[in-house]
């Protein structure tokens, strides 16, 4: 069916709907999509490449005097840290009201990267011992944030409400098509005696 063209044989000159219809569903796509925080982890390694983003040329640009603050290897290691805890894997769970888990996960990541950066800063460019502080800072702050986003389902609540927002409205749509529906039948039967 992909690829059919619907409109053969239709004249040029005749009004038709466009070929490609959004449908509700691409809207609560859209919000996941929103939610995922791989968008801000992106951007925080282009910051820490020295970039940012210009919307006026649609991509990262190079900072004028921002060296990049650790070579690849280093953003690399940056990355896998981050993605343990910044992922829709951690935003779309349900903590419910365990802080001190969240603490607890957040603090024993945290001290792993600590001692990773400080075993590895000459490796991977760190021109002081000082400057892991940023980098620890850095991953400090996005974990606690993905791991808030999950206090109580925040993510997944979100989301999962708008799709049922959406299923609730196409049923009462229905229904309201099917009670019409209804009431056009027992009227004609009321007309024909039936």
């Amino acid at each position: 069916m992909a690829g059919e063209n619907f409109y053969s044989g239709v004249s040029d000159r005749s009004a038709t709907p466009p070929m490609i219809v959004p449908r509700s569903e691409d809207k609560n796509i859209s919000l996941i999509n929103e939610m995922n925080p791989n968008k801000v982890l992106q951007e925080m390694m282009e910051q820490m490449n020295g970039k940012i983003w210009d919307s006026f040329q649609d991509k990262y640009v190079s900072v004028e005097g921002a060296e990049p603050f650790m070579n690849q290897e280093g953003r690399d290691a940056f990355f896998h840290f981050a993605t343990a805890i910044i992922s829709s894997i951690v935003t779309m769970s349900n903590y419910g009201k365990e802080e001190k888990l969240i603490n607890s996960l957040l603090r024993y990541h945290i001290k792993k990267a600590n001692i990773h950066f400080h075993l590895h800063w000459k490796d991977y460019g760190i021109n002081r011992k000082t400057k892991i502080n940023i980098v620890v800072g850095k991953l400090l702050i996005l974990g606690n944030a993905a791991f808030r986003k999950a206090l109580g389902a925040g993510d997944r609540k979100a989301a999962t409400s708008n799709i049922s927002e959406s299923i609730s409205t196409f049923m009462k749509a229905g229904g309201a098509q099917q009670e019409s529906n209804a009431n056009q039948k027992s009227m004609i039967k009321r007309i024909l005696g039936r």
